[in-house]
């Protein structure tokens, strides 16, 4: 076979795969590849976009947000990132998924920045099935969706966008499904009270509705987002000078070595606590008041935005996996920041080195002192 003859065989299979996908797909669910926009504002000139489009008003505005970590820091550890100007608008004629925040117009495109990016819809975040479930006509008032994600990407993404659409449109509903996490309902409720949430577990397809496009880098907070939600849900310190916050409860994420973890710290007059058995007024309060906290990556450091006292952040890396979400984090809000990698067991777990641990822990003392 003849390199050109390879090479159209292969465009004639991915052909017959698309074909035969929207085929039973449809074309939006079937084609989001093909079938999405990036962005709104670029595609305004686009008749088919701007009808639906009535509104545009700037979230956030172009800037490079610098993180200033010590130089023996690994090149891993980013230093800088550059945000795109960001915009919320105002939609008429289209579906909302309040399960993910997916926004699509009938019979698309799918609107990407009501998600985030292509890349997680189709990949970690895949949500192609939804235009494929059951619709429902809401009329009246606009909608903003409250999706529940996990902790930390509602917390950090989804609840900044709902802010700004609300600033927007402060007597617009909130969209979200029958079964939420405790922490989504009240903060619904905490914005809007019960009587302007909307439960629905179909896709509704509305007269109006406000998408604040969300930052499609996921872990990538903006210091403007960070002040909108500490503006937004202020918080009443706890009395926690330094928390560890355990995963022991995680079975499937704990550290080999948490149980020994936990008593190190307790040994060194560190609160052991676990973020899932407080509530989300809890949460705040605790990381409010707290002035060292410790832990293994995880959506529990996501809760850093509520510090108001922090001087020190310590994370526990596992074996072969790094993020420096929290560490950008930390230094957003002029925290000190330093880390530690666990080493692998033979059992494909990963045991926090306390030494190392203990070693910082001191450090910080003697610093106090």
């Amino acid at each position: 076979m003849t390199p050109k003859l390879r090479d159209l065989t292969a465009r004639g299979r991915v052909l017959l795969a698309r074909t035969a996908n929207r085929a039973l797909l449809g074309p939006v669910s079937g084609g989001v590849p093909r079938e999405y926009v990036r962005s709104i504002t670029e595609r305004m000139h686009h008749p088919r976009i701007a009808r639906h489009v009535s509104e545009s008003v700037t979230r956030t505005e172009a800037v490079v947000e610098r993180y200033d970590f010590p130089a023996d820091f690994p090149p891993q550890f980013r230093r800088s990132k550059a945000f795109d100007e960001r915009h919320a608008h105002r939609l008429h004629d289209v579906l909302v998924s309040p399960h993910s925040g997916l926004v699509w117009l009938p019979g698309g495109p799918v609107l990407e920045e009501s998600y985030g990016s292509l890349n997680r819809s189709l990949g970690w975040g895949d949500v192609r099935h939804e235009p494929l479930l059951p619709v429902r006509r809401l009329t009246g008032r606009p909608v903003v969706a409250f999706a529940p994600t996990g902790y930390y990407h509602w917390l950090l993404e989804v609840l900044p966008a709902a802010l700004f659409a609300l600033s927007v449109e402060p007597e617009a509903l909130l969209l979200m499904p029958r079964n939420v996490p405790a922490y989504v309902l009240a903060a619904a409720e905490h914005l809007v009270g019960p009587a302007r949430i909307v439960r629905l577990d179909d896709i509704a397809h509305v007269d109006s509705c406000l998408l604040a496009a969300v930052e499609p880098m996921s872990g990538f907070v903006q210091r403007a987002e960070i002040d909108r939600l500490r503006a937004a849900f202020p918080a009443d310190p706890a009395d926690a000078e330094a928390i560890y916050v355990s995963r022991l409860q995680d079975h499937k994420r704990a550290l080999s070595n948490e149980a020994e973890v936990e008593c190190a710290m307790r040994e060194a007059g560190v609160t052991v606590v676990y973020a899932q058995d407080f509530s989300f007024d809890e949460q705040r309060a605790l990381f409010a008041g707290a002035r060292t906290v410790i832990a293994p990556h995880g959506a529990g450091l996501a809760n850093l935005v509520w510090t108001q006292r922090a001087e020190r952040v310590i994370e526990v890396f596992p074996h072969a996996w790094f993020n420096d979400c929290y560490a950008r984090l930390s230094r957003n809000l002029g925290i000190d920041y330093d880390y530690v990698v666990a080493s692998p067991t033979e059992e494909g777990g990963c045991v926090a080195p306390l030494d190392r641990l203990e070693a910082l822990l001191n450090e910080g003392a003697t610093a106090g002192c």
